[in-house]
């Protein structure tokens, strides 16, 4: 049997915990006060390889791989091996649909420029984390100061990706709105749809969710926040400034109220998003930075093994049932109310409960 594939699934692999930036809504701010970046290192290019093989031998597939957790992916030295590898798994066998990669820019070098830049037959999405369009606003929000470097790397992309008329990767000029940036929304989208245009290649400006295509995006997305009364003062914010913009956004009613274990739907992300630490280690969502669900360790377990195996069964089962008990990361956890959320269907949870039971016999 193979596993089920389920729509919007999607695997996240972190390269590196490293970060080449600071930025303010990001747990690297904090340093090594947070366990995560308590110590700093590579995913072994070996693991991955090996993550990748083992997911075609069981004949998984995801909607996507993205390759970025809390770390900036390019500063990898086998990024370009890691990377060419995602895209034959899914060129040859399907195992993804789509490959993501979110990086800051900082090292968006010539030589990674050429390796990202290409026509191949699976769909390729890079996601520029910019967040600002002034030096001042730049510093602000990713805590350093690398915002000349950062825009002459991408406006090189651009301009090499015009001009060789290469179809991937899709650029998306990521802006997350928040009280510390707002002011310059209307700058940043002038700006990045006026470089595209002039380097020939179609663009347009979204809010909320990144559409199907293949033309450039300028992505206004909201802040995910820590506490209810927070995420619906942010929404609040972005929402008047995709008005001013004249950016469609669907109207949210979450977080007006904390939700709790006791109140709440079955979490998609423990069908449809794991995410796999440099370390190794396996969980279930990226809010999960501190590693409280994680089932085991690529040092001593296959993936398949894991994700598929007889923890994860046990838990999908019980939180199919809206128990989430022992997960202290799920009880207060307000996502599964976000339009930055992955819906499940009980038609999902049926398909995914048939294959754990014949698997688990």
């Amino acid at each position: 049997m193979t596993p089920p594939h389920l729509h919007g699934s999607y695997l996240v692999v972190e390269l590196t915990n490293r970060c080449s930036l600071k930025c303010v809504h990001c747990s690297v701010s904090e340093g090594s006060a947070h366990p995560h970046h308590a110590v700093n290192g590579y995913i072994d290019t070996g693991m991955a390889l090996d993550l990748f093989d083992d997911l075609v031998n069981v004949g998984a597939r995801f909607d996507t791989l993205i390759l970025f957790w809390l770390g900036e992916p390019l500063l990898h030295k086998d990024f370009g091996r890691i990377y060419r590898s995602a895209i034959r798994a899914a060129a040859k066998h399907g195992t993804f649909n789509q490959i993501e990669v979110h990086t800051n820019g900082t090292h968006l070098t010539p030589a990674r420029t050429q390796i990202a830049l290409n026509d191949g037959k699976v769909r390729q999405v890079w996601h520029f984390s910019l967040d600002a369009i002034g030096k001042e606003t730049y510093l602000d929000v990713k805590g350093l100061d690398r915002f000349d470097a950062v825009r002459e790397n991408i406006e090189r992309f651009i301009h090499e990706k015009g001009r060789t008329g290469a179809i991937w990767p899709r650029p998306v000029f990521q802006f997350i709105v928040g009280e510390n940036n707002v002011h310059e929304v209307g700058r940043f989208r002038a700006h990045w749809e006026g470089v595209c245009r002039k380097a020939g290649v179609p663009v347009r400006s979204v809010a909320q969710n990144v559409p199907h295509g293949e033309d450039a995006i300028v992505f206004f997305r909201q802040l995910d926040c820590p506490t209810a009364e927070e995420q619906a003062r942010q929404n609040a914010i972005f929402r008047q400034a995709m008005q001013e913009q004249g950016l469609p956004v669907l109207r949210e009613e979450k977080s007006t109220v904390e939700v709790v274990a006791e109140n709440s739907a079955a979490c998609s992300g423990f069908w449809k998003s794991p995410v796999v630490g440099w370390l190794g280690d396996v969980t279930t969502c990226t809010r999960d930075n501190l590693l409280h669900n994680a089932v085991g360790s690529l040092k001593a377990h296959r993936f398949s093994d894991l994700w598929w195996g007889g923890t994860m069964r046990g838990r999908r089962k019980a939180v199919a049932a809206g128990d989430y008990s022992g997960m202290p990361t799920c009880t207060t956890c307000f996502i599964p109310t976000s339009s930055n959320y992955t819906d499940l269907g009980d038609d999902e949870i049926a398909a995914s409960a048939e294959y754990d039971r014949k698997v688990g016999a």
